[in-house]
């Protein structure tokens, strides 16, 4: 049962990137482990993930595997990720939001594990090239 609430979770957030960024995303059919979950975004490695209930801490293991399985691929990650009757929520490197607002020469810089959250359609429109 928690398989195929995954796998309609993948098709779900799929349709809904496919509407918002205009690219044909799909979900990956799995050959290999540590593959990331949807294909189709050039530069993007995606993660998805549909759970019941949905804490920090699952939130941080997510993006950690994100990570890695994007530094596999050469790609960026984002996490995308969903409660039951939530709404799906997005999770990307804030350095790739760091030319936006680029701090003073007197002011710290971004750390490099910091990240943003949003829903998916505020993450295409800032991170879109």
């Amino acid at each position: 049962m928690s398989r195929d609430k995954g796998k309609s979770g993948e098709r779900e957030l799929a349709r809904l990137l496919s509407e918002i960024t205009g690219y044909p995303i799909a979900r990956r059919v799995r050959g290999l482990k540590d593959e990331d979950d949807l294909e189709g975004l050039p530069g993007w490695s995606m993660e998805c993930k549909r759970y019941a209930t949905i804490t920090p801490g699952l939130v941080a293991q997510w993006w950690a595997q994100a990570q890695r399985q994007a530094q596999a691929v050469g790609a960026e990650p984002v996490l995308f990720y969903r409660a039951d009757r939530g709404p799906w929520r997005a999770r990307w490197s804030a350095s790739l939001l760091a030319p936006l607002s680029a701090p003073a020469d007197d002011e710290p810089g971004l750390a490099d594990d910091a990240t943003v959250e949003a829903d998916p359609a505020t993450w295409w429109m800032l991170c879109r090239c």
